[in-house]
């Protein structure tokens, strides 16, 4: 017989619209991707009251940074949303036809495109009628403090296709590029030093956590692009060995250098594990559980009060009620416990800490 889970839900008042955020200066707020207006937009809610605002979206009255043809529509998708050490947001949205990253102000007034295409056609990078595919931007994560390492779908490449890692400047200068692989490399996070990423690939036959240390050293390989060396809390699969192995991913760093990431043993449902230790001596413990979470845990995001977002799903709709399972988010301290809902309860829409691409 399963025991009863007591989860403390936060005392949240109906999500507010843009002109109703009344969190105080200061007030701890997070991030979401939620498609509670229809489409996929970035939302900033306050953990006090549950207010919140759309981030990223168009001007009231006006079409969004690049809405083009559209108008101010509401048909593009924003998601990934990372927030940068100045209070700044990076997003992706397919506002122009190809995902692209973008950057919200801290006050949230202003978007502006981070990234363009190779070619020089702009933002979009769309090309002219039956043009080349052009690249497309995933997973922004901030690394020091005036850099972002990002996932791109080369120019020309099928969509769907395997993807690399590059640097780019806050300012939208420096594109530099750090993997070359048929592999898939994404999902990729800045260690708080600004030195190291940890990313996912699939180079051994499964996904698997990686890392490229000391990316401003002097002395790099003759191939210019640092090293990618496995991580010891998830090492290569041995070759020919029987399965099932763990598929590991979605890596973030705690505050203390550690490494939140989710971990699979199924096809489909994930759960949450830390590393401690370094080098040969990295340990791996596992934060959540499915006794108290049976629809798994993902994409995890570090708090600064060593707290961990996450999103579990997709839950059936409760007793009563009709509608499709929903995904919505928790948050656990970094020691798996005070487990507790931050999103709204039977809510009719989904809610995602970053929504990320996995392909």
């Amino acid at each position: 017989m399963r025991r009863p889970l007591l989860i403390a839900a936060l005392p949240l008042a109906a999500v507010a619209c843009l002109s109703r955020l009344t969190a105080p200066p200061g007030a701890e707020t997070i991030l979401l991707v939620s498609d509670r207006s229809g489409a996929s937009r970035i939302e900033e809610m306050s953990l006090a009251d549950g207010a919140a605002r759309e981030v990223g979206g168009p001007p009231r009255g006006g079409a969004a940074a690049g809405d083009g043809a559209m108008g101010g529509g509401r048909s593009y998708q924003d998601s990934m949303p990372a927030r940068l050490p100045d209070g700044r947001i990076a997003f992706v949205s397919d506002r122009d036809g190809v995902p692209r990253m973008y950057l919200v102000s801290a006050d949230g007034a202003s978007v502006t495109p981070l990234t363009r295409d190779p070619a020089g056609t702009g933002p979009a990078g769309a090309g002219a009628a039956g043009a080349p595919p052009a690249a497309a931007d995933s997973d922004p994560a901030p690394l020091g403090r005036d850099r972002i390492v990002f996932a791109r779908q080369e120019a020309g490449s099928p969509r769907g296709s395997a993807r690399d890692l590059y640097l780019i400047g806050i300012d939208g200068h420096g594109l530099r590029r750090l993997t070359r692989d048929p592999a898939d490399d994404h999902a990729p996070a800045g260690s708080p030093d600004g030195r190291s990423v940890v990313f996912v690939s699939d180079r051994s036959g499964a996904p698997r956590l990686l890392v490229l240390r000391d990316l401003d050293a002097a002395a790099l390989p003759e191939s210019g692009l640092p090293q990618a060396m496995p991580l010891a809390a998830s090492p290569p699969l041995p070759p020919g060995a029987p399965g099932p192995w763990p598929a590991d991913g979605a890596p973030a760093f705690l505050p203390d250098g550690t490494l939140v990431f989710r971990r699979a043993f199924s096809a489909t449902l994930f759960h949450l594990f830390a590393t401690e230790g370094s080098g040969r001596e990295a340990r791996v413990r596992q934060i959540t559980d499915g006794l108290s979470l049976p629809w798994g845990a993902d994409e995890p995001v570090a708090l600064p009060d060593d707290t961990i977002l996450f999103v579990t799903g997709p839950v059936p709709p409760a007793k009563g009620m009709e509608g499709p399972p929903r995904f919505a988010v928790y948050r656990i301290a970094a020691g798996g416990f005070n487990l507790s809902r931050v999103t709204r309860e039977r809510a009719r829409y989904d809610d995602f800490t970053r929504r990320l691409d996995a392909r």
